[in-house]
C-alpha cells in the first residue's frame, strides 16, 4: 500500500510539474501577457526630438552655386549644426538628385547634382519627402534615380506609388507617409485624395507606434491655409496620425492644434533660389520632442537666405518681424 501511495505520489508530481511548465509557456504567449511586457518597454524608452523644415531645393540656382563653391555643403553651412542635433530631421526635398543634371537658373524645370547629396548627410537629414511637384521634373527615371541615390546614403525617401516607409528611433517604430494635393494626379507620387489618406494611415496606424505625415498642398505666396488644406490635415488627425507637416506655399503659415496634434500647414523655404521678395527668403524649422506618447514644440528658429542659396538663422530682431508680419505668437 506503502508502495502504491509512493508510486501515485511521484506520478503527481511529475504531472503537476508539466502542468506548471506549460502553464508557463501559455501565460508567456498570452497577448494580455505580451501587452503587459510592452508597457512596461514603453515606459523605459527614452524621448526622442524631431527637426523639420521648410522646402528644400537643391536645383536650378543653388545648384549653381553649389558648383560655383565646389561645395555640396554651402547651402547648409549654418544651419546644419543644428539640424545634425535632432535624433529625426525631415525634409520635403523639391528637386530630383541625379547624374549630368544641366546646370540652369532659370525655369520651372530643373534638378540637382547627385553629388549635392552630400550636404544632406553634412546636414544630418534622415528622411525626406518626395511628394512634391518638382520631383518628378525630369520624369520617373529621374524619380527612381533620386529613390537609389538616397536609398544608398541611408536616407529614406517616401510619399512615392502609396508606399508607407518605416524607421525606428530609440525604440519606436515610425510610420512615414507622403502626400501631394495640387490636383491629386501625380504619377508615381502618393496623391493626397481622402481615400488614399485614410487607407494609408490607418495601415501605417497598425503597424507603427508613431505616425508622420507630410503634405504637399495650398496656394503659394499666401500666409493663409486653404480650406483643404485644413479639411486634409484634420482627416490625417482624425485617422491616426500624431504629426501633420506641409510645405509648398514658399511663405510661413501658422500651425494648428487638432485634438491634441499639430498640423504644420507651412515653413516657408529653408533653401531656395527665390530672392525676388522678403518672404519667400523666410523658414521656420521646428523642432518637437515626443513624449508621454505625443509630440511637443521645444523649439523654432526663424531663418532668411542669403545668396539665393544660403539660409542663416534670424536675428532676435528680425524673428520678431516675421512673427508680426504672419501675426503668430512665438516661443
Amino acid at each position: 500500500m506503502k508502495k502504491i501511495t509512493i508510486i501515485f505520489l511521484s506520478v503527481f508530481l511529475i504531472f503537476l510539474g508539466l502542468w506548471l511548465f506549460i502553464s508557463s509557456r501559455i501565460a508567456y504567449h498570452n497577448p494580455s501577457s505580451i501587452f503587459f511586457s510592452n508597457n512596461q518597454k514603453v515606459s523605459n524608452i527614452e524621448n526622442f526630438t524631431l527637426t523639420t523644415t521648410g522646402d528644400i531645393g537643391l536645383g536650378r540656382y543653388v545648384n549653381h552655386m553649389i558648383i560655383t563653391h565646389n561645395d555640396p555643403n554651402f547651402p547648409f553651412l549654418h544651419i546644419s549644426q543644428y539640424l545634425r542635433s535632432a535624433d529625426l530631421t525631415i525634409t520635403n526635398l523639391e528637386s530630383p538628385l541625379i547624374k549630368n543634371c544641366p546646370t540652369i537658373i532659370t525655369g520651372f524645370r530643373f534638378c540637382g547634382q547627385d553629388t549635392n547629396i552630400d550636404g544632406l548627410l553634412h546636414a544630418g537629414i534622415d528622411t525626406v519627402n518626395l511628394a512634391n511637384n518638382h520631383t518628378t521634373n525630369y520624369g520617373i527615371e529621374g524619380l527612381i534615380e533620386t529613390q537609389n541615390l538616397l536609398e544608398e546614403n541611408g536616407i529614406i525617401g517616401f510619399g512615392v506609388n502609396n508606399e508607407i516607409k518605416y524607421t525606428n528611433i530609440k525604440g519606436y517604430n515610425i510610420a512615414l507617409l507622403g502626400f501631394v494635393e495640387l490636383g491629386n494626379n501625380w504619377h508615381g507620387l502618393t496623391n493626397a485624395t481622402e481615400n488614399t489618406i485614410k487607407s494609408l494611415i490607418r495601415e501605417a496606424r497598425n503597424h507603427a507606434d508613431i505616425v508622420i505625415a507630410a503634405f504637399h498642398w495650398g496656394n503659394e505666396y499666401t500666409h493663409n491655409p486653404s480650406e483643404n488644406q485644413i479639411r486634409l490635415g484634420r482627416l490625417a488627425v482624425e485617422n491616426g496620425a500624431d504629426l501633420i507637416l506641409g510645405n509648398h506655399a514658399h511663405w510661413i503659415q501658422p500651425y494648428e492644434i487638432y485634438q491634441g496634434k499639430y498640423i504644420i500647414y507651412a515653413q516657408g523655404n529653408t533653401i531656395f533660389d527665390q530672392d525676388w521678395s522678403e518672404k519667400t527668403k523666410q523658414g521656420v524649422l521646428y523642432t518637437f520632442e515626443f513624449a508621454n506618447g505625443k509630440f511637443n514644440l521645444i523649439d523654432e528658429k526663424y531663418t532668411i537666405i542669403e545668396h539665393n542659396s544660403q539660409p542663416r538663422f534670424a536675428t532676435s530682431e528680425e524673428g520678431r518681424g516675421i512673427e508680426k508680419s504672419l501675426e503668430i505668437k512665438g516661443n
